[in-house]
Formats: structure tokens, sequence, C-alpha cells
């Protein structure tokens, strides 16, 4: 019991301090945006926790059969994938809403 306390409690390393930073400047983005009356998603690296990605939607990167669900690249650790974290300043009751009608939006009537 004693060693779990000792691993639980500290400081952080320099790589959790470093993505602390990251993630505090994309939320202080998100709020500047949100006072503008801006709603944004924002994807982030599930690896270094940075936003610079890049969204790569071409036939070879969406695989043989394609996807609707684009795959990224970090342009500051390298990783490659579909999965990643967003950040929203959308309330989240109405992110769900919202992505549905944009979604669904050539089947709603006006």
């Amino acid at each position: 019991m004693h060693v779990l306390a000792s691993t639980t409690y500290g400081r952080l390393s320099p790589i959790q301090l470093d993505e602390l930073k990251k993630l505090k400047e994309i939320k202080e983005a998100l709020d500047r945006l949100k006072r503008k009356g801006i709603s944004a998603d924002i994807p982030i690296c599930p690896v270094c926790k940075n936003h610079r990605l890049v969204r790569l939607t071409s036939y070879y990167d969406l695989g043989y059969i394609g996807s609707f669900h684009p795959a990224y690249y970090c342009l500051d650790c390298g990783w490659y994938g579909r999965t990643t974290i967003v950040m929203s300043n959308r309330p989240e009751k109405n992110e769900v809403l919202e992505d549905m009608i944009f979604a669904f939006s050539d089947l709603m009537e006006e």
C-alpha cells in the first residue's frame, strides 16, 4: 500500500508538464473563441497532446476501400492515426445534437 501512495503523489515529469502546458494553451484559445461567439472543435494528438495535426484525406491515406473518418499526422511527434482527442468549447449537451444536424442536414426539411 505504501508503494502505491509514493507513485500516486509527487511532481509531474517534464514530459507531463509540457503536455499540460500545451493543453492549457489550447483551452485558453478555445475560451477566446467562445467569448467571440465562435464554436470550435480542435483535434489533439493522443501522444504529445499538441494541436499541430494535418488532416489527411487522399485516397491513399483513407485506405483501399476508403473511409469517412480522416487520418491525421502530428507535425511534432510524427504520430499517424484516425483516433484523436477533441477539445471543444461547445456545451456538452449541444455537441451531439449539432453534429447530428450537420451530418443529416441534407435530409432535414427547411
